[in-house]
């Protein structure tokens, strides 16, 4: 299959690098080059990805680079991306939905998620779900029910996918704590970060006067939240140049 380019509005593009088209894609390549290098597999040939809170740049890094994929499906809460998607994505592997889940940031009237919300998809069908900047804008409640949603989709022998913000400091630098303690200053110790900054706390919706910008957890919570979710924990990540820490789990 020939490469094509989608150009998507910057008015429609989501994340960190949305003001530069070109590096926003490449950002995307590299997400999903490091997705594939963790489960274990060389691309995404013959497999069905669900990629919950798309944005653009999965679908724009995977046209453009000719990239193998047998199915995929984006589902996002922005109702003018995903018309935008739908109008000038015409490869058939690819479609897209809008969700109107309710988030405290990014889409607070919509509706709640509950035990009872169900997405536009057939169950079981997904080879791999992945998340990319949702689960840093979930509060407890919701990161439960998020992953108790997405365990319906998923084949028995598939994996889930999904970045988070740990408050830890790392080795790499990479991270939001990272960051944090790079601003106030270098001698700054994971301690008395987290004591200056958080507390003990298991959860903390960071900035106050905007709810859920950046939902922080600790490891042990972050881990704990999943017990009962029909999900288990492979593996929990330090954050690398373009992703924060992210977990990888098996249905159970």
């Amino acid at each position: 299959m020939s490469n094509s380019i989608i150009q998507v509005p910057e008015e429609y593009r989501r994340g960190g690098k949305k003001e530069n088209e070109n590096e926003s894609v490449a950002s995307g390549l590299s997400l999903l080059q490091l997705m594939c290098r963790k489960l274990g597999i060389a691309n995404l040939a013959g497999k069905n990805l669900l990629d919950m809170g798309c944005g653009n740049k999965f679908t724009q890094a995977i046209l453009a680079g000719g990239l193998p994929i047998n199915r995929y499906v984006g589902i996002d809460i922005h109702p003018g991306l995903i018309e935008f998607l739908q109008a000038n994505v015409t490869d058939d592997r690819f479609t897209f939905y809008t969700s109107n889940t309710q988030n405290a940031m990014y889409n607070p009237g919509g509706e709640p998620l509950s035990e009872n919300t169900r997405l536009p998809v057939e169950e079981q069908s997904f080879d791999y779900i992945c998340l990319f900047s949702v689960f840093t804008h979930l509060a407890p409640n919701d990161y439960v029910l998020m992953l108790r949603l997405l365990r319906r989709y998923i084949k028995p022998e598939g994996n889930l996918f999904f970045s988070l913000i740990v408050n830890e400091l790392t080795n790499g630098g990479h991270g939001f704590l990272d960051a944090m303690a790079s601003a106030i200053g270098s001698s700054l110790t994971e301690e008395n970060l987290k004591a200056d900054l958080q507390g003990p706390r298991d959860f903390v919706d960071w900035v106050s006067e905007k709810p859920l910008l950046r939902a922080v957890y600790s490891r042990k919570h972050a881990i704990q939240l999943l017990a009962g979710t029909g999900w288990e924990i492979e593996s929990l990540n330090d954050p690398e140049e373009h992703i924060q820490h992210y977990m990888i789990c098996r249905p159970v």
